[in-house]
């Protein structure tokens, strides 16, 4: 169900999504929200995490509506390279958003250094 990014970027040890469904395509359904947890240890420091989650169908667009700062809730900061990490996110699928499966991507990544601190790939379906 997740996937990683790319052989060069860290995925998590474990991500965790509430679904609309138990098997397949994540279901997630418009005007409701849904849990996000992903569990991975950082090769770096950082204060301040930039939580990117964008969609892929020809190019690359931002899910709209999105909380960037990891560091406002989502995430302890700061983060320490080595340590087991936990990021938490609630994701408001929007009324507008077309309904369609999707190839989604999360990066956090340090907004200081735009160092890549973990990357994964999953699928979502808008229904």
């Amino acid at each position: 169900m997740f996937a990683r990014c790319s052989s060069e970027e860290k995925m998590p040890r474990a991500v965790f999504m509430s679904c609309a469904n138990r098997r397949g395509v994540c279901e997630v359904r418009i005007g409701s929200t849904h849990n996000l947890r992903a569990i991975f240890i950082p090769d770096y420091n950082s204060t301040d995490v930039d939580s990117h989650v964008r969609w892929n169908s020809w190019f690359e667009v931002p899910l709209p509506g999105q909380d960037r700062d990891a560091c406002d809730g989502e995430i302890n900061c700061p983060v320490v390279a080595g340590e087991v990490t936990r990021f938490t996110y609630v994701l408001d699928i929007q009324e507008f958003w077309p309904r369609n499966e999707y190839p989604v991507i999360w990066t956090l990544t340090d907004r200081a250094t735009d160092e890549i601190l973990v990357c994964f790939k999953f699928k979502i379906n808008i229904v």
